[in-house]
Formats: C-alpha cells, sequence, structure tokens
C-alpha cells in the first residue's frame, strides 16, 4: 500500500487487472475506522485516460460559455434537472446553488430500457439522454468516452470491494458479486460534468466578499447516495485568455490557492484535502453500499472549496473556473436499499427532496 502526503490509500492500475488480492487497501480507503478516508486512487492508467480527461473538462468551459438560450435547450425539468443541463436549481447550504453548473447524462445507455410505468414514476433515471447535437456534438462523444472508461475502471474496484466485504460478513448475507452486479447490471449509472463558475470575491466598491474559512464555498458538505462514485482531478481554467480570433484557449493552469479543491471529512471527523494527481482516478464510496455492506464501507462526506483572493486583491482569481467529472455508479431502480424495504427509486426520491427545495418541485410540475 502507497499513500499521498494526505494519507489517500492509491493502488495500482496493474493490481485491479492482475486481480490481486487488495483487500487491506479497500479497508484502508473506505473502512470504518477513524482514519479512513473515503477515497481511493487508482494509478498507472491506460495511456489514452488523460486524453479523454482533457478533452472533456475542456468542454466545460465551452459548454458553460454558450448563450442561456442554447444551454436552456438541454435543461429537462420533468427528470428534476437529472438530464442535460443543470444550474442554479440545487440547493446548498439552503440557497439556489450557482457557483456550478451541471450536466447530466447515462454514460452507457442512451435510452433505457424501461416501461411508461416505471418512466413516469422515476423520470430522474428513466429518460433518453438529452445532449446538444446541434450547437457543440463533440460533448456526447466525450462525455461517453471518459464515461465508460471509468465505469471499466469501477468494475474493478468493485470486484475487490466485493471481495473484502463478502470475507468479513456471514455467508450468504452479502453477494460476493454485489458492486460489481450493480455496475455491470444497472440501468442508473448517471454522470456529471461540473463546470464551477469563476468566483467573483469583491462588491461593487471593492470589498470582499467571502471569508477565508467558507470551506464549501463552490461544493456544499454531502454525501453520494449511490454505490460507487469514481471522479476525475479538477481542471483549473483561466477564462480571461483568449486568443487572436477572441475564442477561450481553454489553457489549463495549476490552482493558484493551494487551500482549494475536494475536501473529505473522514471517520474521525477529521477535515482532510484530498489531492488527486491530473493522471490518476479517484473513487469514492456512496450511502446505498454504506446500506449494502452494514457500515463496513462508508460513505464520504465531501466539499469542494474555492480559491479564495486575498484580502489585498479580492479580484485575483474572478476568472478561474474549475471543472472536473464525477460517475455515480448506483444500484437498479428496484433494488432494496433500505432495512424497511424502499427500493434503490424510491429512496433516490427522497434523497434529491434534501438538495430541491419546494418551488423547484412545484415548478417541475407546472411544466409537466
Amino acid at each position: 500500500m502507497a499513500s499521498n502526503p494526505n494519507s489517500v490509500v492509491v493502488i495500482d492500475y496493474q493490481d485491479l487487472v492482475s486481480n490481486k488480492d487488495i483487500s487491506s487497501d479497500i479497508e484502508r480507503a473506505f473502512g470504518a475506522h477513524d482514519s479512513c478516508l473515503g477515497l481511493l486512487l487508482v494509478k498507472n492508467l491506460p495511456s489514452d485516460y488523460l486524453a479523454k480527461r482533457e478533452r472533456l473538462l475542456r468542454l466545460a468551459s465551452v459548454f458553460a460559455a454558450l448563450p442561456e438560450e442554447v444551454k436552456e435547450k438541454t435543461v429537462h425539468a420533468d427528470s428534476r434537472y437529472s438530464f442535460g443541463w443543470s444550474c442554479g436549481k440545487e440547493i446548498m447550504n439552503g440557497k439556489p446553488d450557482l457557483s456550478k453548473g451541471s450536466y447530466y447524462a447515462n454514460p452507457v445507455i442512451d435510452e433505457p430500457e424501461a416501461s411508461k410505468t416505471l418512466q413516469e414514476q422515476f423520470p430522474e433515471y428513466c429518460h433518453p439522454n438529452v445532449w446538444p447535437s446541434d450547437d457543440l456534438p463533440e460533448l456526447e462523444v466525450a462525455f461517453k468516452e471518459l464515461g465508460q472508461f471509468i465505469v471499466g475502471v469501477g468494475k474493478l474496484v468493485g470486484k475487490a470491494c466485493d471481495a473484502f466485504v463478502a470475507a468479513k460478513l456471514a455467508h450468504g448475507s452479502f453477494s460476493a458479486t454485489h458492486l460489481q452486479d450493480v455496475i455491470e447490471k444497472s440501468k442508473t449509472t448517471k454522470a456529471r460534468l461540473l463546470h464551477y463558475y469563476p468566483q467573483t470575491t469583491a462588491t461593487e466598491d471593492g470589498a470582499s466578499t467571502e471569508k477565508k474559512d467558507d470551506m464549501d464555498s463552490w461544493c456544499g458538505w454531502h454525501l453520494d447516495h449511490g454505490s460507487l462514485t469514481g471522479l476525475t482531478s479538477a481542471m483549473f481554467i483561466d477564462e480571461s485568455q483568449v486568443s487572436e480570433d477572441g475564442k477561450l484557449t481553454l489553457k489549463e493552469v495549476a490552482c493558484p490557492d493551494p487551500d482549494a479543491g475536494l475536501y473529505i471529512r473522514n471517520r474521525g471527523q477529521e477535515v482532510i484535502k484530498a489531492s488527486i494527481p491530473r493522471d490518476h482516478l479517484a473513487f469514492q464510496t456512496g450511502e446505498a453500499l454504506q446500506l449494502a455492506t452494514r457500515g463496513l464501507l462508508a460513505a464520504t462526506p465531501h466539499c469542494v472549496r474555492g480559491a479564495t483572493a486575498p484580502e489585498e486583491d479580492p479580484t485575483r482569481y474572478s476568472t478561474l473556473a474549475r471543472n472536473t467529472f464525477a460517475v455515480f455508479m448506483q444500484p437498479s431502480l428496484e433494488t432494496i436499499v433500505t432495512e424497511d424495504g424502499r427500493n434503490f427509486g424510491e429512496w433516490t426520491k427522497e434523497v434529491l427532496d434534501r438538495y430541491y427545495d419546494k418551488e423547484t418541485k412545484e415548478e417541475t410540475k407546472k411544466e409537466q
């Protein structure tokens, strides 16, 4: 086992491919001990990974810069904004989240095979993907390529998790292929391309509007509700840089604020900044897996802190955007996930209620 300076467990891709026993690493990463962070990094990935990452993450800035009327064509209110573009619909810390925009799609299945009843009951998962085919057709291709790559690595991580849990729980109480089956057979896989807008940290008179201790300024503390989440390292882009023809150069830059980025609360309630190298993939555990494993693998509380400019120069980072991509691998709709017998589809609706207020839900009903 190897760890980065922040105690994140790092495993080699070839160890996953060769089916090496990495149960101790799985426990260190995802277990319930106080020191467990809930994050696993995979290094030495196939050589085409970096190109896939860079292509899609740059497109996040391209799409976000499109005219509002163009982006609006991909907004899908009927699914509670779970397909296509979403900005300002999600509630974080009690307020509409305007700090980021998201593009949602199933990277594995374009049109899920679902009855009309299921489509009406669970539009969050049973609607066909929505793509900007006329305005940015390359987004669909890049989204699917990177999403399917992450799902492929996720299957290998899932196999290692299954081996660890099956050895710990009583025979017959946990399927030895539980997480593998979730990833391979479920039709509910959902990916999210995120664009964190540059933060304006000054008012018109130049006064700073943010505090340095605003830990979750880009994304509030939350748990993923699926089983396993795969995510890329973030790409920071200075959106003030344009070429001679006036287009964004989309050059990746190092984050200028060492305190900005992903933060995780470990099992001992200590908050730790988690750094993900560009050529690594990260995996986090979600609530559905915690329930299925009876807490052996615990969900990961996390948030994202924005780049905070110094008080003497509050507009320094006002053109700095952050793009990233997450793939949520989760159970089929009919899979029972709670002790009181609720399936994943029913439970998902309750989870979404945490992040979408009553006004948003009523707006959705009116538009249906």
